[in-house]
């Protein structure tokens, strides 16, 4: 495994961790599929991270943690405070954004989703 795929996947373990909690061993064994509407959100997200319109994929994704009745909801969460963490501080700064936002925004998903 190349660094950079080490890197990354110890970035998301620890968002798992931060953001599961209790449940973060069910999450190490978990084979994720999601369906079309979850992979559509998941590439929604995505997008706007990459267009640095990040502000707009939060809401995009309370407002989906809300409304969808999903499990994968947390995993998505996951995967978009990961994407997130990656960037530097400057990357996050150029997107009206930063790493306490990204902090304070696992702590929010955590209550929308019910995983306190």
């Amino acid at each position: 495994m190349a660094i950079v795929d080490k890197i990354f996947n110890e970035i998301k373990l620890m968002v798992a961790r931060f953001l599961l909690g209790k449940k973060y061993s069910e999450y190490e064994e978990k084979d994720l599929v999601y369906n079309t509407e979850e992979e559509v959100i998941l590439i929604t997200l995505k997008r706007l991270v990459f267009q640095g319109n990040v502000n707009e994929a939060e809401e995009i994704l309370f407002d989906k943690a809300k409304t969808v009745n999903s499990e994968n909801m947390q995993y998505i969460a996951i995967e978009f405070y990961t994407m997130l963490m990656e960037k530097t501080d400057e990357e996050l700064e150029s997107m009206n954004f930063s790493k306490q936002e990204v902090y304070q925004g696992i702590e929010d998903i955590r209550k929308v989703l019910n995983l306190e």
